[in-house]
């Protein structure tokens, strides 16, 4: 009699039994299980018999080589349906179709198997077990090319952290890895093989979707993943890196640890709760970076002379800027570098501790436990510190405490965010650290950024034009003849260079504002004067701004002006700027734009020239 409702209405079987029993029916109850229960109702609603995905998928020798050659698993996952025989003497393929699809489906299918020169022959299969096994072979088919990383002259450290990671390389190719496993392994390879510095496995309505962060810009590198692998892939990562995936509520941080091509790399990972799943971030921590130098990570010998003079200094403390990812600790690590000396006792206090050095002292703060950076920095001041690293300066306690330390004969480097130099003096003031206080221990203040290089090997040489230059207050007498460089960027699905992939970038380069509090800095800090007045200050007394350097870099032809303009170009930037060039170059008094000797008005806003 079900059945009867069922042919007739449309219904589905397990409802219709429930109607007649008066009672729920499990399924159980009915059949050996509920995948059984649905092929008969499959069965019973389209008149055919329907085949078992499992079964047949097993008898098949080498089913990526048919999608390849008839239906690619992107149509396949989009049309439901899986090439799994191929009979050569007729030219016909067997293909599984999910039941319930309507024609316009399979009339698809069959012109995409003709146009190979084939005929389909359609099997109909539930569509729950057709998924599951694209699922499974779209994992497999996440192939790519691993470049290794730059090798380098392993230390003790090294040898340590490798005896704690597991070898990517190796539990990727294992042959028992499941395709979950097999995936987030090779996901971390390519992040790692094409330098990227994020990864970010974002859960869609539809999909699965993972972003790498590369020089700065997130690049989509995976999509069209199918939904059901959104579990597997998320509580991959959550094991990798300890965390608990039973619970899917609430945000978690861990950590992981892994070996690739000799060298080890950390990466810190988030989880976060979103609506089709958890999304899952990791940040890249290369222990190589600590290997490079000031020399190396800045550009102009001026601005890296004033930094390395601040690092040397007996006691103070330091000051680094910048937004998340900008490169502070990177800049730090490379000043901690030059003083790790045996006579040198360095502590340093960090949430996460994101790179490895030997002979200092390292500790990461655990909120859970009442460790926070207040308590290590009352801890180190009982352990005979020369200098002492601070991840973050959040706090007014922790401010407060950094403070006194540098007044106490240590040398204190810590980090803090805001948008320029002289805004982090102002900043400290406001966390409410007495300004005379700022005013004794500050040595200086470091603000960066990072820009992306031009690709050495496609960049397109060019003349700007007098506008572009005068957007950045760059226009002066003799400056049309000047030639930059811009990036050649290739057309969606072209091969593009292959240097840069065609993103027409190539690495990145930091750009940087120092800002010494020398003895009128500090006067006026210690009157409390607003951030504009120091501002106005410190451009008079020689500071480089971070638009000048920036466009001193776009002169050297080894970024782009678009990409200053990016991330750089700002209003208050851009008039601390044009403020620095009026000092040295003759200036419209309405606009700030440069202005050449010939010209007797502004050619931008109609200004009289100034006598």
């Amino acid at each position: 009699m079900a059945f009867h409702r069922c042919r007739n209405g449309g219904d589905s079987l397990v409802p219709a039994l429930e109607a007649l029993a008066g009672r729920s029916v499990s399924a159980h109850q009915q059949v050996r299980s509920l995948q059984e229960l649905q092929r008969l109702e499959q069965q019973l609603l389209y008149g055919c018999r329907l085949a078992n995905v499992q079964q047949v998928v097993s008898q098949t020798d080498d089913l990526p080589g048919l999608c390849r050659q008839f239906l690619p698993l992107e149509q396949c996952n989009r049309l439901l349906c899986l090439p799994v025989q191929w009979q050569e003497s007729c030219r016909q393929v067997t293909v599984l179709l999910a039941a319930g699809r309507d024609d316009k489906r399979r009339q698809d299918v069959e012109i995409m198997v003709r146009q190979q020169g084939a005929v389909a022959v359609f099997q109909l299969v539930l569509e729950a077990e057709l998924q599951e096994v694209l699922a499974r072979l779209q994992l497999q088919d996440q192939t790519m090319d691993i470049h290794p990383l730059p090798s380098s002259e392993p230390d003790d450290t090294d040898e340590q952290n490798r005896a704690e990671a597991t070898d990517l390389a190796v539990t990727g190719a294992a042959a028992d890895t499941s395709p979950a496993v097999a995936m987030a392994d090779k996901i971390l390879m390519q992040a790692l093989s094409q330098g990227a510095s994020d990864i970010h496995v974002e859960p869609q309505e539809d999909e699965l979707v993972v972003r790498l962060r590369q020089d700065g810009v997130l690049q989509k590198t995976y999509s069209g993943l199918p939904k059901q692998v959104i579990p597997a892939v998320t509580s991959r990562f959550k094991i990798m890196a300890d965390l608990d995936i039973a619970e899917r509520r609430l945000p978690q941080d861990g950590r992981i640890r892994r070996r690739f091509h000799g060298r080890t790399v950390d990466f810190r990972v988030s989880s976060l709760p979103s609506r089709y799943g958890e999304k899952i971030c990791l940040r890249l921590l290369d222990h190589s970076t600590v290997q490079l130098g000031l020399d190396q990570l800045i550009t102009n010998e001026v601005v890296r002379t004033s930094i390395q003079e601040m690092g040397t200094r007996p006691h103070g403390m330091v000051l680094v800027t910048g937004p998340t990812g900008s490169g502070k600790s990177t800049t730090l690590y490379a000043l901690l570098s030059l003083m790790n000396q045996p006579g040198v006792n360095i502590s340093t206090v960090e949430d996460p501790v994101e790179y490895t050095l030997s002979g200092i002292t390292q500790t990461q703060v655990n909120r859970e436990k009442g460790l926070d950076f207040a308590m290590v920095l009352r801890a180190f001041m009982r352990q005979d510190p020369d200098v002492l690293l601070v991840g973050e300066t959040r706090d007014r306690e922790t401010a407060k405490i950094a403070i006194e330390a540098a007044l106490t004969g240590h040398l204190v480097l810590t980090t803090l965010h805001c948008n320029d130099a002289p805004s982090a003096i102002v900043r400290l003031q406001e966390m409410g650290v007495e300004p005379f206080l700022v005013a004794a221990s500050l040595l200086g203040v470091v603000s960066q950024r990072l820009l992306r290089r031009v690709c050495p090997a496609c960049a397109v040489a060019y003349c700007p034009r007098p506008e572009d230059l005068a957007r950045v207050g760059l226009l002066t007498s003799g400056d049309t003849e000047l030639r930059f460089y811009r990036a050649c960027v290739g057309t969606p699905g072209a091969l593009g260079c292959n240097q840069c992939g065609g993103s027409g970038y190539r690495g990145r380069v930091g750009v940087y504002e120092v800002l010494p509090v020398g003895e009128e800095i500090a006067a006026a800090v210690a009157r409390g004067v607003t951030t504009d007045q120091l501002r106005r200050m410190a451009v008079a007394a020689g500071m480089t701004t971070l638009l000048g350097y920036g466009l001193e870099l776009v002169l050297q032809g080894i970024t782009s002006l678009e990409e200053v303009e990016r991330v750089l170009l700002t209003d208050v930037g851009l008039a601390t700027e044009r403020r620095a060039r009026a000092l040295s170059f003759l200036s419209c008094p309405q606009c700030g734009a440069g202005l050449r000797d010939q010209w007797l008005e502004c050619p931008y806003c109609l200004q009289q020239r100034p006598t």
